[in-house]
């Protein structure tokens, strides 16, 4: 009899070429399935994660799921999955799920965080994990622009080139700007996103924060539905999935 597992994965995307498998890339997913078929004894169940992040991007709390008829401890997954991977990937949580859980399809919600510091020093302890910027932002005008994303809009505007999601319609639960000791943290929730969605929405922020744009901006951007308009594509070193959501009762087995 086959047993669903959940799996929660912490990694720093900083030197992969991001999630998922690449034909010439070092991919978070090959080094998570490698490890998973050494605790199986070989096999290689289908692995399917909440989502791909991009090469650069960081995950604390990324979610798997598999199924396999072997019988395994819980314990013994996590622990023998560690053992077989590099330092910046890591295993926090294995454990059964209901039969039903499914990694991708299951998940309710998802939260982002980006992290910027503002200032001249270098943080060399952070170097790759934190966007790092020297010009004074406006807080309080970032996050009134922020505000206006929360809610049900066309994300046009914020949508990379290539993205093959159907609709560009999503939900954004909330939009957060939090002060945390020397930096700022964008924080993110919502149904779904699009490709570089985050990012997107990040390098505009900016813009709004160098007093370059009205927080106003924001909504012309969501009613013009052009990528053109908006800002750049902040880099992926600040950017951060932190943790996916499910409904509880399919968390137990």
């Amino acid at each position: 009899m086959e047993t669903t597992w959940r799996l929660v994965i912490q990694y720093d995307g900083g030197r992969y070429c991001g999630w998922q498998e690449q034909p010439n890339g070092d991919s978070i997913q090959a080094r998570v399935r490698t490890a998973l078929s050494s605790v199986l004894g070989g096999a290689r169940p289908v692995l399917i994660a909440s989502g791909r992040t991009d090469s650069g991007v960081h995950a604390l709390g990324q979610v798997c799921s598999f199924r396999t008829d072997l019988v395994r401890g819980a314990r013994s997954v996590r622990d023998g999955m560690n053992s077989h991977l590099p330092e910046d990937i890591g295993v926090l949580l294995a454990e059964p799920a209901h039969p039903r859980f499914h990694a991708q399809r299951s998940a309710t919600g998802k939260l982002y965080r980006y992290r910027l510091r503002v200032g001249s020093g270098r943080p060399a302890l952070r170097s790759g994990r934190i966007l790092q910027t020297r010009y004074a932002l406006d807080v309080p005008a970032m996050q009134q622009a922020l505000s206006i994303l929360v809610g049900r809009h066309d994300f046009t505007s914020f949508r990379a080139a290539g993205c093959s999601a159907h609709s560009p319609v999503r939900t954004l639960n909330s939009a957060l700007l939090r002060e945390v000791e020397d930096e700022l943290w964008i924080e993110l929730h919502g149904q779904g996103f699009l490709r570089h969605m985050v990012r997107n929405i990040v390098g505009s922020l900016i813009e709004v924060g160098r007093g370059r744009r009205a927080p106003g901006w924001f909504r012309e951007l969501l009613d013009q539905e052009d990528r053109k308009q908006a800002g750049r594509t902040a880099p992926a070193c600040g950017l951060y999935l932190v943790r996916v959501d499910y409904p509880s009762e399919l968390l137990r087995s």
